[in-house]
């Protein structure tokens, strides 16, 4: 058996985790066998590589009456890797809740703690294990105030089912409310944020200020900022590819360090559903943007429009 290569790290809370992860979304669109055997296989890469983080939730599945399909997949992937007892303990897999996918794929919001409970306890069930390291909160229910689902969420690290709590799709204010029930990571509260960050959308800059601010791992998604950013890489994003073609890489693997050099918070978790895609991504840890580089790319940012588009579903707060 080889020995997994050593991988540069970050910090989700007190974990230690691979500074890229991987996302594992795109295998659940399909229930054909031949997506799920290549799934399988390019989480394998992943870990292979040393990706110590694996991004999943219940609600990733191809119909509402498959919901946990992802969550089944990272468990089975898990389960058959060739690493040691030692390697696999090192894995973290973290996993989201909150969402509801009901009969005619009529999806909505639940943060009702005895939803909750349930949610939990399913997940940990279909991913075989006693307790969830890291359970992330999905999205807000608009039916309830703030104060009132982040205190549902505590409960469940109360509970023991989840050890530590993280936030997904969240803005400043809200984040700042859970902070001031829950407190930041040393003080036992929120350990990650979990939202959309990309050259393409750079909304909700402040989030990530407070998470810098309090040591909160800020974990991008759709961190390549999907199939439009490479659309537009020629003429919006050109700085990105001419860094690409001058080093010998992907403009794939300069974005990712972009995200990196941007923040030691900064976790991104880029999808991926194919061996070749999970290559690249272990690949990007390694590779560093110069500085002189990493102000070409922020220079050519500031000169381009974000994506301006809002979170939806925000809810009451009471402060």
């Amino acid at each position: 058996m080889s020995e997994v290569p050593s991988f540069p790290q970050r910090v989700i809370g007190d974990l230690r985790v691979s500074q890229i992860g991987l996302g594992c979304m795109p295998a659940s669109w399909s229930t054909e066998r031949e997506v799920h055997e290549q799934a399988i296989s390019a989480i394998h890469t992943a870990l292979d590589a040393g990706i110590t983080l694996l991004d999943t939730a219940d609600i990733y599945a191809p119909s509402w009456n498959s919901v946990g399909h992802n969550e089944r997949l990272v468990a089975e992937a898990v389960r058959t890797w060739h690493g040691s007892r030692d390697d696999k303990a090192r894995v973290i897999v973290a996993t989201k809740g909150g969402i509801t996918r009901k009969p005619g794929e009529v999806w909505g919001r639940n943060a009702h703690l005895d939803y909750l409970l349930r949610a939990v306890e399913a997940s940990a069930g279909r991913l075989g294990v006693d307790h969830i390291d890291l359970w992330q909160h999905h999205r807000t229910d608009p039916s309830l105030t703030y104060e009132e689902q982040f205190h549902n969420l505590m409960a469940l690290k109360d509970q023991g089912i989840v050890r530590r709590i993280g936030l997904s799709n969240v803005n400043a204010e809200m984040l700042r409310h859970a902070i001031a029930i829950g407190g930041t990571p040393r003080e036992g509260g929120v350990v990650s944020v979990q939202n959309e960050w990309s050259p393409r959308y750079r909304q909700w800059a402040d989030v990530l200020d407070i998470c810098q601010e309090h040591g909160i791992a800020f974990l991008p998604w759709s961190p390549l900022g999907g199939k439009s950013f490479f659309a537009q890489l020629p003429t919006r994003f050109s700085e990105i590819s001419a860094i690409a073609r001058e080093r010998s890489v992907s403009p794939f693997v300069v974005t990712l360090a972009w995200h990196l050099a941007q923040s030691p918070v900064i976790i991104p978790i880029p999808g991926a559903s194919k061996v070749a895609s999970a290559a690249s991504s272990a690949s990007a840890a390694t590779f560093e943007l110069s500085p002189a580089e990493f102000e070409r790319i922020q220079l050519s940012l500031d000169d381009s429009d974000p994506l301006d588009d809002e979170l939806v579903d925000l809810p009451r707060l009471r402060g």
